[in-house]
């Protein structure tokens, strides 16, 4: 059946079906976004890092659509990693339409107990990596009807972070490189936007005590912490043809904290 499936979707040609590539797939967010595009009929190129326990329990929860989905293990910070993967689609023959840069890297500390090597890694993953990724399908998205390049970001960008200076730094250039390749890539109709989670449930911020999450809801307006398939609708949504004239723009996901 996956075989089938495949052989329809190269037969019926990319303007039919459109396709979405996802980094970091394997996470909280990913993984919603990633369920999200399958359910509304998209083909999902599906990156992880390294944890092939992730990756196995993705394929299973993934498994009702067998077929409309491939996975491909890459390393961000590894060019050659990422040339690899451009063979692999362009031999399946596959053109992607969106990219979501969702992959992320969090290692706090403070300034003066972090080591250089943490902080340098976060920013590679956190911002090298979407630049990379970015630059690599360039030549895919400017030839498709409706091209999409969709970052993860975060709240820390503009309010910062405490005791995590590596994280809301790399967040907040990703909302630069964001509206720095929005206006680069307008020429070839490929829209860029952000969408920037306040506090979310995800194994990412499971060091985030109750106290602290009971904290922060009582700033959040709409009282509640943001869930994977909130920043799944956002990402859908600039995706669709409906936003063809939005680029530029940073999306808060955060039940309302300004």
């Amino acid at each position: 059946m996956k075989r089938f499936l495949k052989l329809v979707k190269l037969e019926l040609g990319s303007d039919l079906m459109r396709t979405v590539l996802i980094s970091g797939a394997t996470g909280g967010i990913g993984i919603a976004i990633a369920q999200k595009f399958l359910e509304n009929g998209y083909y999902a190129v599906l990156l992880y890092h390294a944890n092939m326990s992730r990756k196995e329990a993705l394929e299973k929860d993934l498994s009702a659509y067998e077929g409309s989905f491939e996975m491909h293990q890459v390393d961000l910070l590894n060019v050659e990693s990422i040339q690899a993967l451009m063979q692999a689609i362009e031999a399946s023959n596959i053109n992607v339409d969106v990219l979501i840069n969702n992959a992320g890297l969090k290692h706090d500390a403070s300034i003066e107990d972090m080591d250089y090597s943490d902080f340098e890694k976060v920013m590679k993953v956190n911002l090298d990596g979407p630049w990379l990724l970015s630059k690599a399908l360039i030549s895919h998205l400017k030839h498709r009807a409706h091209p999409r390049i969709i970052n993860i970001s975060s709240g820390v960008a503009k309010e910062g972070r405490a005791n995590g200076s590596n994280y809301a730094a790399s967040k907040a250039a990703l909302e630069n490189l964001t509206i720095s390749l929005a206006k680069e890539l307008g020429q070839y109709h490929i829209t860029v936007n952000a969408v920037a989670p306040g506090l979310i449930d995800t194994p990412m911020t499971e060091d985030v005590d109750a106290a602290q999450k009971q904290a922060y809801i009582q700033r959040v307006p709409l009282n509640r912490l943001v869930k994977p398939i909130d920043i799944a609708h956002a990402c859908l949504f600039f995706a669709s043809v409906d936003s063809h004239n939005i680029s530029s723009q940073i999306l808060g996901v955060n039940g309302g904290i300004r």
